[in-house]
């Protein structure tokens, strides 16, 4: 792969981020984004969604531990009554 196309570079994005990629394609990404401010910003967003996901599912183990027993047993006792389908 000497040149990557921009739909390339997304096709692979979860790969260059997980620096799973041989180093000859993983230089050709590079120098990919050194030219693409597109490509760039999906990057940048495309991290930034990861390091959201991985901060909300923190935050989502911390406030399960807080939530007060009388909430759990509604949520569960509504969950039981709702109609199966």
């Amino acid at each position: 792969m000497s040149s990557v196309s921009c739909i390339e570079l997304i096709a692979f994005l979860d790969a260059y981020v997980d620096d799973e990629l041989d180093s000859e394609t993983r230089g050709d990404f590079d120098r990919h984004l050194l030219v693409c401010p597109s490509c760039r910003a999906y990057l940048a967003t495309y991290k930034e969604t990861i390091d959201l996901a991985r901060g909300a599912a923190e935050r989502e183990e911390d406030l399960a531990h807080d939530a007060p027993p009388e909430l759990i047993e509604a949520v569960l006792t509504s969950k039981s009554r709702r109609p199966k389908s």
